[in-house]
Order: C-alpha cells, then sequence, then structure tokens
C-alpha cells in the first residue's frame, strides 16, 4: 500500500480474520507509504493484531523501486516457509472464508500456478463515473476472464483477490517491474512455462471503484499502456516457447495484438475519426450496420453482466468512447516506450461505497485540471455535428456526434467528478499497493 489512509487498516483486519490454522498463517503488510500519519495507522493496527497473538508485520522499503513488483518481490523473499501466499490490494475486503474456498485447489492440484477469484463492487452507484466501470469490469471479470479460463485459455492474475502458489512464483523467476502490469507479467510467465491456473466466479472479493476521475485516468493509462510493453517484451518468449501453435498465435495476434492494442485505435479512430469525417464529404457512405447494429450487440453484450446495465449502455459508449484518447495516448506510450510507459500513479482509494460515498478523509476542493485533447476532441466533433444538422441534413450521425461531442466536453473541462455533471449521484477515490498474506498448509491439509 501506499498512503492509503482510508482503507489501510480495514485490509489489515479482513486479512487478519480470515480463518486459517493460526500457526500456519502469516500476514504480512507491505506499507510504501511516505504519509506520518497512515505508517502511524499501519503501525497501530499491526501492532493490535500482534498482541492479539496474531503472526502479523509490517515491511517497510527505503525506496520504491520497483514500485509494486519490487514490494512483492522484497516481501516474497522473507516467507521462504510459506508455501502459498493470497494477494489484496489495500481497498479489498475478502470474506472470512476466502482462504478455505481457495486454497484447497491449489493443495489438491500441484500443477496449478494461481487462483484468481471474481472482484464485485462497493460503490458502483457512487457516480456515472463508477458505474461504467462497473460495467466494463463486470464483463472483465464475468465473461472474458473466465471463457478464457473454460477454453483452456491463457487468462491473467487480476493483481489482487487471488492465491498464489510460492513455487510457481519462483520457477519462473519471480515479480518483475518491466512493465506496468507485473501481475499479467507474472501470470503469463506461469502459463509459458507449463503452468495452469484456475478461475472461481462463485469467490467474490468486494473492493472500490475509484471515483476521481484524474485517478481513474491513471489507472487506465496504466492498465492499457502496461499490456502493450508486455506483449513487446514477451512476444518472443512466448513463440519460443513450448505451447502449441494455437496457442501461440493466440496470445501474440489475439490478446494483445486485437485485444490490448487494435481495439483502441479502431475505437477512437472509427467513432470519433471517420464518422465525424465523413460528414463533410458526403460521398462517402458509412453502412448503418457499422455504426449502429454492431455497437448495439456488442453494448448490450457487454452490459448484460451487470444487473440493469441496459440502461445505462447509451451513456456507457459515450464513456468509452471519450476514453478513447487516454487509451490511444497510452497504446502510443507503450509501443514506443516513452517516459510515461512507466509511469505508476497509486489510485487512492477513500474507503467509499454506495451507502457511505468518500469518507473517512478531509474534504478537498474538486479538482480543477482540465484536459486539452478532451476539448479539442470536443470542438471538432461538435463542428461536424452541427455542419451535418445544418448544412448536409445529416441528422443520424449529427445526434449522436453531437451526444459524444457533449461528453468530450465533459471529460475536457473535467466535469466527471462528483458534483459535475457526470458525478450525480447514481464519487471520490482510487487503487493501491498492497498487503501480502501468506499461508503455510500441510502437504497432507485436506478440507
Amino acid at each position: 500500500m501506499f498512503n492509503e489512509r482510508a482503507v489501510c487498516q480495514a485490509i489489515i483486519d479482513s486479512a487478519c480474520e480470515l480463518s486459517w490454522p493460526r500457526e500456519r498463517f502469516k500476514v504480512q503488510v507491505l506499507d510504501d507509504s511516505t504519509d506520518r500519519v497512515t505508517r502511524e495507522l499501519v503501525d497501530d493496527k499491526v501492532l493490535e493484531w500482534k498482541e492479539r497473538g496474531l503472526n502479523c508485520e509490517c515491511l517497510r522499503r527505503t525506496n520504491r523501486q520497483g514500485y509494486k513488483a519490487g514490494a512483492l518481490k522484497e516481501g516474497l523473499e522473507v516467507l521462504k516457509e510459506y508455501d502459498y501466499v493470497a494477494i489484496f490490494d489495500a481497498d479489498f475486503k475478502p470474506d472470512t472464508d476466502f482462504l478455505m474456498a481457495t486454497v484447497p485447489y491449489l493443495i489438491d492440484n500441484p500443477e496449478v500456478g494461481y487462483v484468481q477469484t471474481r472482484w464485485v463492487f462497493a460503490n458502483p452507484d457512487e457516480s456515472y463515473l463508477t458505474k461504467a466501470q462497473e460495467i466494463s469490469l463486470n464483463f472483465h471479470c464475468r465473461c472474458e476472464q473466465f471463457v478464457h479460463f473454460a477454453t483452456g485459455g491463457f487468462f491473467n492474475f487480476n493483481g489482487t483477490a487471488g492465491v498464489w502458489r510460492r513455487k510457481a512464483i519462483v520457477t519462473v523467476g519471480g515479480w518483475k517491474s518491466r512493465t506496468t502490469v507485473e501481475d499479467m507479467d507474472l501470470s503469463l510467465r506461469t502459463y509459458v512455462n507449463g503452468w495452469k491456473a484456475i478461475y472461481l466466479t462463485d469467490v467474490t472479493c468486494i473492493n472500490e471503484l475509484p471515483a476521481s476521475f484524474f485517478a481513474y485516468r491513471k489507472q487506465q493509462h496504466r492498465w492499457t499502456c502496461g499490456p502493450v510493453q508486455l506483449w513487446r517484451k514477451a512476444s518472443s518468449d512466448i513463440w519460443n516457447s513450448s505451447l502449441p501453435m494455437t496457442r501461440k498465435l493466440e496470445l501474440i495476434c489475439c490478446y494483445f495484438g486485437v485485444r490490448k492494442f487494435a481495439t483502441h485505435w479502431v475505437s477512437l479512430g472509427f467513432f470519433c475519426g471517420l464518422v465525424p469525417l465523413s460528414i463533410f464529404t458526403p460521398e462517402v457512405s458509412i453502412p448503418l450496420w457499422s455504426l449502429v447494429h454492431l455497437p448495439v450487440v456488442v453494448t448490450v453484450t457487454t452490459a448484460m453482466f451487470t444487473p440493469k446495465g441496459w440502461l445505462h449502455c447509451i451513456l456507457y459508449v459515450l464513456f468509452e468512447n471519450g476514453m478513447g484518447i487516454v487509451k490511444l495516448w497510452a497504446v502510443i506510450a507503450g509501443v514506443l516506450d516513452l517516459k510515461n510507459a512507466q509511469e505508476w500513479v497509486v489510485t487512492t482509494k477513500l474507503g467509499s461505497s454506495d451507502k457511505r460515498p468518500g469518507t473517512q478523509t478531509p474534504v478537498v476542493a474538486r479538482d480543477c485540471r482540465m484536459y486539452a485533447g478532451e476539448m479539442i476532441m470536443s470542438c471538432f466533433v461538435l463542428t461536424a455535428a452541427f455542419y451535418g444538422i445544418f448544412s448536409v441534413n445529416k441528422w443520424s450521425f449529427s445526434i449522436f456526434l453531437t451526444l459524444q461531442g457533449l461528453v468530450f466536453m465533459a471529460f475536457g473541462f473535467n466535469m466527471v467528478d462528483c458534483g459535475g455533471l457526470l458525478g450525480g449521484r447514481l464519487g471520490n477515490n482510487n487503487a493501491a499497493m498492497k498487503p501480502v498474506k501468506a499461508v503455510k498448509a500441510e502437504r497432507s491439509y485436506t478440507l
């Protein structure tokens, strides 16, 4: 964790309350915090659990080298006597039976390197920003990850709410900080080296969605740039591995090439580039299926994994298109290995939920940053929309472009946070580094 003042004690409590034989259980808090108050809160909570007889310790570093991966690497080095390591970001709250529901899969299946559980969210209705995230992440967690697992393909460890076999981490070279997605990096290396993984949809772990637009932008930059970095750096390892040719091509071309790279170019380029430009060239005709039918199918199938998600389909499409500039710039940074490709801004969480939004931290003035890229795109899209309405009578395209231009304007003027145009009650916060917890099991242990 790093300066997670609002949630640092809650995750320590949640970790220490997990059900497991106490003599084979240790809680390790990896705290890189520089904030004095946060460090004191962590120390107080660790001391409290120590006095209650639990094996609990806080590990602090003198520098943040390697960020999250660096902290996890150093933490693992002092856990040589433990076989399994459960990892939680600071804003996660696992149920007490989490280990009992996950570790047996590792005990009974020695070829399994890690078990990933499904995320659920504490504050999806805090704002339209968090609602859009819920729709996107529910699709990822309930559909993408499960389908990859069910078909025997690669699915990445999500960085938290999962349990690793220590041997699997060590045999593939441990945690590495060569990208900003150390979790995907490690899970890819285990997959390429023959380890299997299990995805549990029926075991969930609640966490908090970032409700700060600035924090969300930084998070999405990291989540988009990191896989592209990994694609560039790990493709040769994938190609030279013993995986079947079909799996190699699926990973390099489909998983990374299409899903992590091309999607962002097509999304922004088509809806916010080609469609507006077609307004100025009446002789160019865009098929209705590409503008309406296909996006409707994609959006509905994405939203169907969120209860009543279909009610937010239109806003979700506009929101995702609006984030296109952030994601496309992240892709470019990852491909060219620009300076900000290794940028790591911790997404600080405020301990908020639908019932208690954004509490536990002092109230601060709303972020007044403005974003030039989104404002320029707003002017371009709205110009095309007005030209279509008043000059060439392309009403169908122009209505869509007007809405999209207004969303870009809201993004550009930073009207997405709580209290802004899209921040109404439907936020305030973002992520973490992590407490790591390890459990040691006897080889013969059964449930």
